[in-house]
């Protein structure tokens, strides 16, 4: 399909745009091992620009492996709240802690023991060994899959695990072994900025005159992608029950979307049920009487391949046979602040507290 001679000239010219055209990253000036894996962690399907403040904000609070690992989870959720795909924090967690056992604190730089770690694929392990510890390991991102397949022209499925390992393979025969790190970013870079997903900028890309799928007008058609699957609506609803100035909130203890975290008790409303009615139903499974139900809020997300509608109802409390617990709480405002939530239900929070501050 190719040969090395056909891919030889891709190093250098893309670590000589790179050399201009850098993104400033925080880990650049101290590839740390530790910091290198959160950020690849935080990095995984979720966009730079994103990731920044969150990863900043992680790291003062967990600057070693052993802070980390001796934190409880319900803090570590909080700092990662927002940031979405919660079961990576879960796994980075047991990840510094098999990391303390296993290698005294200290995260290996080698990628097949970075492998056996919660959470941790070749991506991962890639940017770990390659920008901290200097080893020639690739790093595929979506970025790095999307380059190649332009490349090279490769027309079969990027997701498919058989064709990420063709790809992969052409990556490591490129890999320059004097400043692998440096080439594993330049790959990110150039997709996030130049070979981009829709509409690529052929014309800047320091790689066009190596680039098959430019020279054969395909670079539009590539990479090839599984078709996207339209997303079901469903609507959901939260029961925001309030009593002496504060709110019942409950942790989910259930599922792998958002176990662990905290929210106004959620529910899928019914066929033919109103949002009333289906926050009274959730009152009802928690122990709870209540009244003056209204919808006071509406937000609209995806998760997985739904799309939902979440109608926020305020009610209530007339009477309540269950008090706190490990799972149930009444909170505050600015205690349901510091609780690690999910994205939707920090908006709905925040709606709530914009509302409570007008009167």
């Amino acid at each position: 399909m190719w040969t090395t001679q056909q891919l030889q000239a891709i190093p250098q010219l893309l670590l000589e745009w790179y050399q201009v055209h850098a993104r400033p990253m925080p880990w650049q000036a101290n590839p740390d091992p530790y910091h290198l894996l959160v950020a690849a962690t935080m990095l995984q399907q979720t966009q730079v620009q994103t990731v920044l403040p969150y990863l900043d904000r992680f790291l003062h609070r967990f600057p070693t492996v052993r802070d980390l690992a001796s934190a409880d989870e319900e803090e570590v959720l909080r700092y990662w709240s927002g940031l979405g795909y919660y079961n990576r924090a879960r796994s980075l967690h047991r990840a510094a802690q098999q990391i303390c056992r296993r290698h005294n604190g200290a995260v290996p730089c080698r990628a097949d023991a970075l492998r056996q770690l919660p959470g941790i694929g070749d991506y991962t392990a890639g940017a770990v060994v390659s920008i901290a510890c200097g080893k020639p390991e690739p790093a595929l991102d979506s970025n790095g899959y999307r380059i190649l397949a332009r490349l090279l022209a490769f027309e079969e499925d990027i997701t498919l695990s058989s064709s990420r390992r063709l790809l992969g393979e052409a990556c490591r025969q490129i890999l320059p072994e004097h400043a692998p790190g440096e080439f594993n970013q330049a790959l990110m870079d150039l997709g996030a900025m130049i070979c981009t997903a829709r509409k690529p900028r052929c014309l800047i890309c320091p790689l066009a005159g190596e680039c098959r799928a430019f020279q054969q007008g395909l670079q539009t058609r590539l990479p090839v992608l599984p078709a996207r699957q339209t997303g079901e609506r469903v609507v959901d609803v939260c029961a925001v029950i309030e009593h002496d100035r504060r709110w019942l909130m409950s942790k989910r203890t259930n599922g792998r979307l958002w176990h662990g975290l905290w929210e106004f008790p959620r529910v899928r409303m019914e066929e033919e049920e109103t949002p009333e009615q289906a926050a009274q139903r959730i009152a009802e499974t928690i122990g709870a009487q209540v009244d003056g139900c209204e919808v006071v809020a509406t937000i609209r997300h995806g998760v997985m391949h739904y799309s939902v509608t979440l109608h926020a109802v305020r009610c209530r409390l007339r009477e309540q046979t269950a008090g706190n617990n490990d799972t149930l709480r009444w909170v505050s405002p600015q205690e349901a602040q510091k609780l690690p939530l999910s994205s939707p239900m920090r908006r709905v929070l925040n709606r709530l507290i914009q509302k409570q501050a007008r009167g």
